[in-house]
């Protein structure tokens, strides 16, 4: 999935979307006067037109829509801070600015809650109510300030500031202060560097800013110490429910790590949590790799519980070396979930995925959630765009694109691969790598040695010290059935493929056109295989023009789901078209962006 930094499901911000538009009824089935329906024309295209303005992307802000929550939020803190206070005396001040601290303190916990009852009440998880949570962090941090320099300032002039440093609960107010302030570091510096030594700053220093909190607001009758309390309680439990799940799917479970080219790890659960669906994720603890850390990742198969992780820092770095030494090794593991929300898809007559490199593990889950789910709907048909840096990058997600190719809906699929880095091998052969369930993965990279331990390989020791210089070992892929279709695996001779880029299994079928509006798709040299492949397109792709393609022309009278998962960049186009795309008179479009960080 979308681990911890800087991956998977986001920006992340749903959007309502309109529903199938018909003649207005009425309760006794007959028809509305043409007045009324005429009111709800103009309604339904003032609401579109809202949407259209508040899924832009706005400087600063994941959308306008945001932006707008967020100034209501903050000008409510203002008036409430200053409404109705006797401004005789800065302690009056100081004393309201307190409260309100507090107050935003037990909604920047609310908001923090993995376990979130608005999980169950509204369409969003925790992830979704992240960039609140850091916002309601602010703002209670500002609150703290402004009290802490009131009273200090209060106090000093009355002569009373050396008194108050020899009394207990002022020492733990200033312990509460500066824990706060490593709290907020830790948040807008520290995590964007190492999230894991963030992680464990912010948690700890939070732990502390609690206690402090309490002892400096231990008298009941102030009633502080009820919200301090209160909010506590609300973070225990969460943990409390966490913990308890991570040891329940723990008991006769374990997960086995497949290495794959380029940095990314497979990892496969023996047993999956209850509701787990793909496209949402889940926390995963592996103490082998670490032992007090859990990390989430996006599920993009369920029926053998199935991540697949891009290496980056800390624990997906250590991960995929563990895999490296040891490929198909199966190690003591267990989750935490599955969290997240989205739209039914089953609810649109079109959906249109797009994600961008690791984002695949949402765009993926999704696909495999609808074509469990389908049946005989001919309307409803998925347009699926994935673009990828590498070439190898593609066989991380082998199986899905083969079911994709064979699933006996794959006629309502339409895939569009790009790599937006042409390979250095022959122009000639640039599909899908094909490499089948019971043969050997090849790295595109030379191998030059052999650990004599277990035949995994050793880390070149030679060389510029590039990523090109980097080696895989041969492992065998899991095999898995499919519900549908008849995948079945095979050999194939030396004269039937070709190994590109010093390793790489590569396997063509059909020649493609080019199209230049949308990337270069190239020409690949025929084969007689049996096998699978989508065409692959070099370059990268106009987007806008790819998500206008793929809405445009779909009756009015039905709606659209467009779910994009990927970097910055491509988030920022995807929510724009979408946003030029809802229209009174079009179809109902709905936008859904999924978290691609943590």
């Amino acid at each position: 999935m979308v681990p911890p930094s800087p991956y998977i499901s986001s920006g992340h911000t749903g959007t309502g979307g309109g529903g199938k538009r018909g003649t207005a009824t009425s309760s006794d089935g007959g028809h509305e006067s043409p007045a009324l329906q005429a009111f709800f024309a103009m309604r339904q295209r003032k609401n579109e037109s809202a949407r259209n303005l508040l899924v832009r992307k706005v400087p600063g802000f994941k959308s306008a829509g945001h932006a707008l929550l967020i100034t209501a939020y903050v000008v409510a803190n203002v008036a409430v801070g200053f409404t109705n206070v006797d401004a005789s005396a800065k302690a009056n001040f100081a004393s309201r600015f307190g409260w309100l601290a507090l107050s935003n303190l037990g909604l920047v916990i609310f908001l923090a809650l993995k376990n979130t009852p608005l999980a169950f009440l509204t369409a969003y998880s925790y992830e979704r109510l992240n960039g609140l949570h850091r916002i309601a962090g602010y703002t209670m941090f500002i609150w703290m300030i402004l009290h802490a320099s009131l009273y200090t300032t209060y106090f000093s002039e009355a002569g009373m500031i050396v008194t108050k440093f020899e009394d207990r609960s002022e020492i733990a107010a200033i312990v509460a202060g500066f824990s706060f302030l490593t709290v907020v570091l830790s948040a807008t510096i520290l995590r964007r560097i190492r999230y894991e030594l963030f992680y464990v700053v912010h948690v700890s220093s939070w732990i502390l800013a609690i206690v402090a909190l309490g002892i400096h607001r231990s008298d009941i009758a102030k009633k502080g110490i009820i919200v301090i309390l209160l909010v506590a309680s609300m973070w225990g439990l969460d943990r409390l429910t966490r913990i308890t799940r991570v040891l329940y799917y723990a008991l006769n479970n374990e997960a086995t790590l497949y290495p794959l080219p380029d940095g990314g790890t497979k990892v496969i659960f023996k047993k999956a949590p209850v509701k787990a669906v793909a496209g949402k994720h889940c926390f995963i603890w592996i103490p082998a790799v670490r032992k007090f850390e859990t990390h989430p990742f996006t599920i993009h198969k369920t029926n053998s519980m199935e991540f697949t992780i891009k290496a980056q820092e800390g624990f997906t770095r250590d991960l995929h070396q563990r895999a490296l030494a040891n490929p198909g090794i199966s190690v003591r593991a267990s989750l935490d979930g599955p969290y997240g929300t989205f739209p039914d898809p089953m609810d649109y007559d079109k959906i249109v995925l797009i994600a961008g490199g690791g984002g695949a593990t949402f765009t993926f889950g999704l696909v495999a959630n609808i074509l469990e789910r389908l049946h005989d709907e001919p309307h409803k048909t998925i347009t699926f765009i994935w673009t990828v840096k590498k070439h190898e990058n593609l066989v991380w997600f082998k199986e899905h694109l083969e079911t994709m190719k064979n699933h006996a809906h794959s006629p309502k699929v339409d895939v569009s691969i790009y790599v937006t880095r042409s390979p250095v091998a022959s122009q000639h052969h640039h599909h899908l790598p094909h490499i089948h369930d019971h043969s050997l993965l090849h790295h595109a990279r030379p191998r030059t040695s052999e650990s004599s331990s277990g035949g995994s390989l050793s880390p070149d020791s030679g060389g510029s010290g590039s990523p090109n210089n980097e080696k895989m070992p041969q492992l065998p892929l899991p095999t898995h059935d499919y519900q549908h279709g008849n995948h079945q695996s095979s050999t194939r001779s030396q004269n039937e493929s070709e190994h590109v880029g010093g390793g790489l299994l590569v396997v063509s079928h059909h020649n493609h056109a080019v199209d230049n509006s949308t990337g270069t798709e190239l020409h690949p040299h025929s084969h007689d295989v049996h096998g699978y492949e989508h065409a692959i397109k070099t370059g990268r792709p106009d987007m806008a023009t790819l998500i206008r393609q793929a809405v445009v022309g779909t009756p009015s009278n039905q709606r659209v789901l467009v779910a994009a998962c990927g970097p910055d960049g491509l988030m920022r186009v995807v929510r724009d078209t979408t946003a030029r795309l809802i229209q009174g008179d079009g179809p109902g479009v709905e936008l859904h962006c999924e978290q691609f960080g943590w």
